[in-house]
């Protein structure tokens, strides 16, 4: 992939977002997660589900020495028709499990309706080491007859080449 087809696949998702830039990305959508999750108290939830997320805050490239920062987007999506979810965790972490950024508050949730969704930008640092950590906690008044879809994509280029790969979720029992 050259790096203009890069950029226009880029500029395709800012355009299908409804942003004119990627600072406008940004900052729409952050205001936007930010209304939702303090509007909302979180419900008594009888049934609740921890997942762990792998994502890269950069990798290695041909050359050892050199590292590629990339950028994690985080999807969520209640793939239900009747039950609401209710997230009440997006927790990122460093290779140091340190704390780096908590995205819902401790009081706040995000509310998904059905088939309803909501995505995180965790924006390229390249203080960080490859192995990043994100930890998501859901819940429902009731048990939901579909689970929550989490799903990471880590997008970065190397040179003119971009490249994008999925991340493992798994659930976490503790």
């Amino acid at each position: 992939m050259t790096k203009q087809s890069t950029l226009s696949l880029i500029l395709l998702l800012i355009i299908s977002l409804g942003c004119r830039s990627l600072e406008d990305l940004s900052d729409t959508k952050e205001q936007q997660i930010e209304d939702e999750i303090n509007k909302k108290e979180v419900p008594h939830l009888s049934f609740k589900e921890t997942y762990y997320v792998s994502a890269y805050a950069e990798i290695k490239g041909l050359e050892k020495r050199k590292r590629t920062p990339c950028i994690t987007v985080l999807n969520l999506r209640n793939p239900s028709l009747s039950d609401t979810l209710y997230f009440t965790k997006v927790d990122y972490y460093n290779s140091n499990a340190e704390l780096i950024e908590r995205h819902i508050k401790e009081e706040g949730v995000i509310e998904l309706t059905p088939l309803k969704s909501a995505e995180f930008v965790i924006e390229k640092n390249i203080n960080e080491s490859n192995g990043s950590h994100i930890i998501v906690e859901y819940g429902g008044v009731t048990p939901p007859k579909n689970k929550a879809l989490i799903e990471a994509v880590n997008i970065g280029n190397f040179s003119q080449h971009g490249f994008s790969f999925k991340s493992d979720v798994v659930q976490i029992h503790e």
